[in-house]
């Protein structure tokens, strides 16, 4: 079993992607993977999940803070840095179950080695221990300290900074434009060193052959000033690093997994499990944002990301951090029904892009034209109606999962019963017929359609579990009427649902009369490789390739309802026409063609979703816009495609199924879940055979 994800060597190119491979984040906190010489050029955040603002007209987004990790080494007064010049060696190792990293880089005077990590245990706090090893006498001169001149994509987000440095201690607040106090502490363990700048320090040696330098630095993030960090880490670095390596590990085992005879899969799950373990919060009911904690990509917002491909992992690993997920969704359910109000409709119509009020984040000009520069408009904001319908989905299944339906009476029912209301209230009735106009489904490419398969199915499900719900629970929301009920049946009851031609699913009404061109015909007309393909004039938008698995999603969600000609059917039509260009699209596939047998694309797939943020194959702009950052969604989709396709994991009420499709080279796959307040071991050999046994705590 590889514990660590290794990258050897320096290539200058892989920046960025590197900064998504190596994040260490608690899901209150997110630090790149970017090496101590770096700074804003190179994309260093310190990101801070859950807490916005807005400068001037510009995105409202997450929060970056000042790098307490800035260090800069110099030889002889010459900087010493990948940057400057290539090492001889250099490496990344990441513990994958213990979440921290280690650098080493070996230049021809010194040796770098570096190991840092964002706690798990103190979740406002981050360390690194950095060492210098000369190879010959040298004259050292390091600069470390706190760097103030943030990255910021839509900063700077500091209407106010003040510094105050009492010795080897820097107390930094920022006061946002939106009137917020923030709060970092710095610490450092050098001695003999000399005050250089305002908020650096200088530190002068005589090293001589083989004789090290080390020094600590610890940082505390505080949104109310109240820790004294001299006394948080006075138990040193490497007591912490410990009580975070348990705190990790601990984590790790609730949800692990190995697969035998696939080093490669293997490696990939691991690495999708440690980002989503690095991105739960169980201390806050604040959302997962679609690039978890890697940055202020996509504004730091939540998405329906969270509905379909985070909660239902953490249902099943750590329970907490779901119910934190859908209780936020409850205490942002005012923003949802002004943003329904706004709009002219009635219940809730949840924002697209949700911070933390809810209200609606996502601007009518999301993308650009990467040549002019000139806004194009889209309709997220407007027509991406079935995030109400994922939230109910979510709702739902966290309930069969966990068995917890006290959410409902905290406030659960009235967002489900909300989210109906405003499917009542944005549906029209056409001689008998409920139909769902002027939407957009999850392929984004084709904007203001009718009767899109997805959402009309979903809406479907959304509302026949509001009743279900309705009908069982003592406890209703204080805002039903007594015709709702008849309301709702109706609208299930006659609502527009499938159009069906030769076992395909129409994608929407008048998808079937798109120009049926094929996807590699179809690049040949991109004139800039970041071109966006949606879009009123969008090179897909009239024709019948798609962003990502729409009506294949749809089937993966509900395998059971479906029949086997029409999973086929479906699967062979849209599969080739899909461009994958959502990190969400390649998870549904391979969930849904490992239940169909089709074990090389699934497999094919899977990796594709768990590799995702190690090989960084996926696009980094929509038009001109940076959309760059970790992937969540992705590993999560990795996670739910080998648990409910490859293994084919199902369940009745308290009792578990199997349904195994093992590719060639899995010789064995074991996997820890949380069902129904129990925890199990599910081991699937290579023939098939499995076990389910049910495991104690440690």
């Amino acid at each position: 079993m590889q514990k660590h994800l290794v990258k050897k060597g320096y290539i200058k190119e892989n920046i960025i992607n590197d900064g998504n491979s190596f994040l260490l984040a608690n899901g209150h906190l997110g630090y790149r993977g970017t090496l101590e010489e770096y700074d804003k050029a190179q994309l260093v955040s310190l990101n801070l999940v859950g807490v916005y603002d807005q400068y001037q007209d510009k995105w409202r987004e997450s929060i970056n803070l000042p790098n307490p990790f800035f260090i800069k080494c110099f030889v002889d007064g010459k900087e010493i840095s990948v940057l400057k010049e290539k090492p001889l060696s250099h490496f990344l190792s990441l513990d994958l179950t213990k979440g921290y990293l280690s650098r080493h880089t070996e230049f021809s005077q010194i040796i770098i080695n570096s190991k840092r990590f964002v706690s798990h245990k103190n979740d406002s706090l981050l360390s690194e221990k950095y060492d210098v090893t000369a190879k010959e006498d040298v004259q050292l001169s390091i600069i470390f300290g706190l760097d103030t001149d943030i990255y910021e994509i839509n900063g700077p987000h500091f209407q106010k900074e003040n510094i105050k440095r009492n010795k080897n201690v820097i107390l930094f607040n920022g006061m946002t434009n939106e009137g917020k106090d923030l709060y970092l502490s710095y610490f450092h363990n050098v001695k003999g060193y000399e005050e250089y700048q305002k908020s650096l320090y200088k530190k002068d040696i005589h090293l001589n052959k083989g004789e090290k330098f080390s020094f600590v630095i610890f940082a505390i993030v505080e949104e109310e000033r109240k820790d004294d960090i001299r006394k948080i880490t006075a138990s040193g670095f490497n007591h912490l690093l410990k009580e975070h390596c348990d705190a990790f590990f601990e984590k790790y085992s609730q949800a692990h997994i190995e697969i035998k005879g696939d080093k490669k899969a293997d490696l990939a799950m691991r690495f999708s499990l440690y980002q989503l373990l690095s991105a739960g919060d169980a201390n806050r009911c604040r959302g997962i944002p679609a690039r978890g904690c890697s940055g202020q990509t996509y504004k730091g917002a939540i998405f329906w990301d969270s509905e379909m491909f985070l909660i239902p992992f953490y249902a099943l690993t750590n329970p907490i951090v779901a119910r934190n997920s859908l209780i936020y969704r409850i205490n942002t359910l005012s923003g949802a029904m002004a943003k329904a109000k706004e709009f002219g409709y009635q219940g809730a119509f949840y924002a697209w892009e949700s911070q933390d009020s809810g209200l609606e984040a996502c601007s009518k000009y999301n993308v650009t034209d990467p040549k002019t520069g000139a806004p194009i408009r889209t309709y997220f904001n407007e027509k991406q109606i079935h995030i109400s319908a994922d939230i109910v989905y979510a709702f739902d299944k966290y309930i069969e999962v966990t068995g917890d339906s006290e959410i409902l009476n905290e406030g659960g029912l009235e967002v489900i019963y909300q989210c109906a209301l405003f499917f009542l209230s944005y549906a029209k009735k056409v001689d008998g017929k409920w139909h769902i106009y002027d939407v957009i489904g999850p392929d984004e490419y084709h904007e203001r359609i009718n009767d899109n398969a997805f959402t009309n199915y979903l809406t479907k499900y959304a509302v026949q579990t509001v009743i279900k719900y309705l009908k069982d629970k003592k406890v209703n929301p204080q805002s039903l009427h007594v015709d709702d009920i008849n309301k709702l049946e109706d609208f299930a009851n006659n609502l527009c649902l499938l159009n069906i031609k030769d076992s395909v699913i129409e994608q929407f009404d008048g998808y079937f009369a798109l120009e049926d061109v094929s996807l590699s015909d179809l690049r040949k007309r991109i004139k800039d490789p970041k071109e966006y393909w949606g879009g009123e004039y969008g090179v897909a938008s009239h024709t019948k390739i798609i962003k990502q698995a729409d009506v294949c999603a749809l089937i993966a969600l509900f395998d059971k309802e479906f029949n086997s000609d029409i999973k086929e059917a479906n699967f062979a039509y849209y599969y080739p026409k899909t461009e994958h260009g959502s990190s969400l699209s390649s998870g549904m596939y391979s969930r849904l063609a490992f239940r169909l047998s089709h074990v090389k694309e699934g497999y094919e797939m899977f990796k594709k979703s768990a590799e995702i943020d190690i090989v960084g194959s996926q696009k980094i702009y929509a038009g001109g816009i940076y959309i760059g950052g970790t992937h969540i969604a992705s590993s999560g989709g990795a996670y739910l495609s080998l648990l409910y396709g490859c293994l084919g994991f199902s369940y009745n009420g308290e009792q578990i199924y199997l349904d195994p499709h093992l590719p060639k080279t899995f010789k064995e796959i074991t996997m820890n879940i949380k069902f129904r307040k129990k925890k199990y071991v599910i081991t699937v050999h290579k023939n098939g055979s499995y076990t389910i046994k049910e495991r104690q705590d440690d």
